[in-house]
């Protein structure tokens, strides 16, 4: 079935190409040979409404171009018509697209002279680019995005899950890249002091530079809606195997115990994971899939939970909470990275009984309530766009 499904992306490709008939490449006329270049391998482009590692690379790219560079995003089976290509490119971001110019995007940036950077976000696409660039731009400085410790996220479900072989292998796959093939990279990113303190037992620590999630408050502190006017439970993410956990734990084992107490409390989940979720049915827990825009469930809900049982990196969730000064109740493997003291930042919960608990709390509780909305800015400090751009100076 995935052959024939290849096939026809292929031929309807082909199709799409020959429509366009394209004879040039416009966007290069935005490039500026005087200024350094930049490319950023992906595997999909960076869709910053619907993911927070998306949202986190769209920050860096942005900060790049602020700081004067020539930025071109390399993705393979992209066209001219996604909607990301126009926003990308109407920010002065070139975006190869298919075109019949050029057979693959190592040929188009074989047409530009110089290319000083190449950013590998993420252990696939350093694996599968990094020799085969390399060789064919031997002057450039090659960054590793780890995006988060893919082997660590790996062995923490396996403490889960013991029995799942396929587990095993992953952890394996990604324990050689990121622990020896990370090593040829000139520059390696990590996102946490957590992250970068581990992986200093692997490589080398004049590699390892530290680059977060990008958060900043997107609404007056004094004009958020009050307690009074708020309800309901928010959670975020997507298919991502820990968040498909995290709401099995939330639905199965933490929200009974709530609803003995509140009973009319819902939990709106945002974020396409329907295909994943099967045996979750409950009037009162909404699994409501991609969301446009999203602000306003920040605006009403009165906490957003994030109970990660495993997983690895700095959660988007949680920071895109403090932006709006959304209370937080999540795990420790959550508030990893985040920099969070417990009951002074957010709730961290170890148990099943413990966050119920917390949540029933913070939903009844004013004072309590306050006191975490009032130090989101606090915690949204590490985060900020000035750290990220002395971090991009250092490279």
């Amino acid at each position: 079935m995935k052959i024939i499904k290849s096939i026809k992306i292929h031929f309807k490709k082909k199709k799409i190409l020959k429509k366009q008939n394209i004879t040039c490449f416009p966007e290069l006329d935005k490039f500026d040979f005087s200024q350094k270049t930049i490319i950023f391998i992906s595997n999909s482009l960076p869709k910053h409404d619907e993911d927070s590692g998306s949202n986190r690379l769209k920050e860096i790219i942005v900060s790049y171009k602020e700081l004067g560079f020539n930025c071109i995003i390399c993705v393979e089976n992209i066209l001219e018509i996604d909607k990301y290509v126009t926003f990308y490119n109407n920010l002065g971001i070139i975006v190869f697209f298919e075109t019949n110019l050029y057979k693959n995007y190592i040929a188009f940036l074989k047409s530009i002279h110089h290319i000083d950077y190449i950013w590998y976000n993420g252990p696939k696409n350093f694996n599968k680019y990094f020799s085969k660039l390399s060789q064919c731009f031997p002057k450039s400085k090659s960054i590793f995005d780890m995006v988060d410790i893919h082997f660590l996220r790996y062995k923490r479900a396996i403490e889960i899950e013991p029995y799942r072989i396929s587990l095993r292998k992953k952890y394996y796959e990604y324990f050689k890249i990121e622990t020896q093939l990370a090593k040829k990279a000139d520059v390696i990113i990590a996102i946490s002091e957590v992250e970068k303190k581990i992986m200093s037992q692997y490589l080398n620590e004049s590699q390892i530079l530290l680059i977060s999630n990008i958060h900043y408050c997107k609404i007056d502190g004094n004009k958020i809606a009050p307690f009074e006017n708020r309800n309901d439970i928010l959670f975020i993410g997507s298919s991502h195997e820990p968040n498909i956990d995290a709401i099995h734990y939330l639905y199965h084992e933490i929200m009974p115990k709530v609803w003995l107490k509140l009973p009319n409390i819902k939990v709106n989940v945002i974020g396409n994971v329907k295909s994943k979720i099967h045996s979750i049915s409950h009037p009162n827990f909404n699994l409501l899939g991609f969301v446009e825009n999203i602000e306003s469930y920040f605006i009403t809900s009165k906490l957003m939970v994030a109970p990660l049982r495993y997983g690895a990196g700095v959660k988007g969730k949680i920071g895109q909470s403090f932006e709006y000064f959304l209370p937080v109740v999540t795990t420790p493997i959550g508030a990893e990275g985040m920099f969070l003291e417990n009951k002074k930042n957010a709730y961290i919960s170890e148990t099943a009984d413990e966050f119920s608990k917390q949540i029933i709390t913070l939903y009844n509780d004013k004072e309590i309530w306050s006191k975490l909305s009032d130090n989101s800015t606090e915690s949204l400090y590490p985060f900020s766009k000035e750290k990220l751009k002395s971090v991009l100076k250092e490279i």
